[in-house]
């Protein structure tokens, strides 16, 4: 019977958009480039994401690594991400990033 049904137990978190696009893609790398910009100037920023798309593509072969041979490059011209996208890109991204963003950021 409908009378008896508990609706928290019929709300599911959506894990491709809430977690992985929302929290990776739209929360963490945009901060990043934001970041980037607000700390070092877009010219700088520029350099420094082109780094980071280099580290990306650098990444060897590994069982359960994607390689990504042209970097990610972030929202500049990756126009649309997958949910394969996101979580390959998450197990490559915070070395990526790391001696660009606060230590905090990257241990965090």
């Amino acid at each position: 019977m409908i009378l008896y049904t508990d609706i928290n137990e019929l709300i599911v978190p959506d894990l491709l958009h809430q977690i992985i696009k929302g929290a990776f893609k739209d929360h963490l790398v945009t901060w990043v480039e934001k970041y980037l910009v607000i700390t070092y100037g877009q010219a700088q920023a520029d350099v420094i994401l082109d780094d980071i798309d280099r580290r990306i593509a650098a990444v060897p072969a590994f069982s359960g690594l994607r390689r990504f041979t042209q970097g990610h490059l972030l929202q500049r011209n990756f126009k649309q991400w997958t949910g394969d996208d996101s979580k390959a890109l998450m197990k490559v991204y915070l070395p990526a990033i790391e001696g660009y963003v606060p230590t905090d950021i990257v241990r965090a």
